[in-house]
């Protein structure tokens, strides 16, 4: 049977009364959550792929432990730009105050997840690779001829979104030739941006997912990368065939309506 894997990034859990441009980030998230149960029970393993929190404070990653406390998957968190190691280490009291990062094998393919906050970088939100995390890269790239695949919360190439573009990952383009030189990376899946999103760099896939919340609207070019939009939440279906994975993307609170067989006479 392929293995079955529930991606979701940018949760921005707030505190409650807090709102993200008229949504609630804790039912946004609990609705995914709710969805992947009844329509993708069968998955082996949830990521949490970073900016778990808005403000990254103990009060938030507390709410955001009672709420994964009731959900049936295997869970592993990750760290993006609005996450703070202290709180979130106080909070998940398992999790390491360095970097959160890791693999998982899931039959032949191999899961690997990044760590690519940045605490101290001068714009407050983009990310980096430090020389420890680099090396820790390669040595996992080095390790095995299996199939791989890569998740991080920030991107590494450029998508079009210029206000995105400059909290992206600073060291991304050196991460994706390492990446792409292992010559065992299938595709790398990252958030962030809020929005779906498809590329490639030197035969790799690198693909991006929306998040259960607030999006980026689809204007190119210069601008915030503040900017948000009410949109359908969604979350990522990732099947692990050995060969060709498949990354899907389903979309939460679209209207309902009837499925209906196109009959061909």
């Amino acid at each position: 049977m392929t293995p079955k894997i529930l991606l979701m990034s940018d949760i921005h859990i707030t505190e409650t009364g807090t709102d993200i441009v008229g949504l609630d980030p804790q039912s946004r998230f609990r609705r995914c959550l709710d969805h992947a149960a009844k329509h993708h029970g069968d998955a082996s393993h949830l990521y949490l792929m970073g900016d778990l929190t808005h403000h990254g404070t103990q009060p938030e990653y507390e709410i955001l432990r009672e709420i994964l406390s009731a959900q049936p998957f295997p869970v592993t968190l990750m760290l993006g730009n609005h996450d703070r190691r202290g709180p979130f280490a106080q909070v998940f009291s398992k999790q390491s105050t360095t970097f959160q990062q890791g693999h998982q094998d899931f039959g032949v393919t191999r899961i690997l997840y990044l760590d690519t906050l940045d605490e101290n970088a001068p714009n407050k939100h983009s990310g980096l690779m430090c020389r420890a995390r680099i090396n820790w890269l390669q040595a996992q790239l080095e390790a095995g001829q299996g199939p791989m695949i890569v998740l991080a919360h920030h991107h590494m190439l450029a998508s079009g979104f210029e206000g995105m573009d400059e909290i992206k990952l600073s060291n991304g383009l050196a991460v994706a030739k390492m990446i792409a030189g292992s010559n065992r990376c299938q595709m790398v899946i990252n958030g962030h941006i809020h929005r779906i999103i498809f590329s490639t760099f030197k035969g790799v896939a690198h693909s991006m997912i929306k998040s259960p919340c607030h999006q980026m609207p689809m204007i190119l070019g210069a601008g915030a990368s503040s900017l948000s939009v009410a949109e359908p939440g969604g979350y990522g279906l990732l099947l692990l065939d050995a060969d060709s994975p498949v990354l899907h993307h389903v979309d939460v609170d679209l209207p309902n309506g009837p499925i209906e067989f196109d009959a061909v006479s």
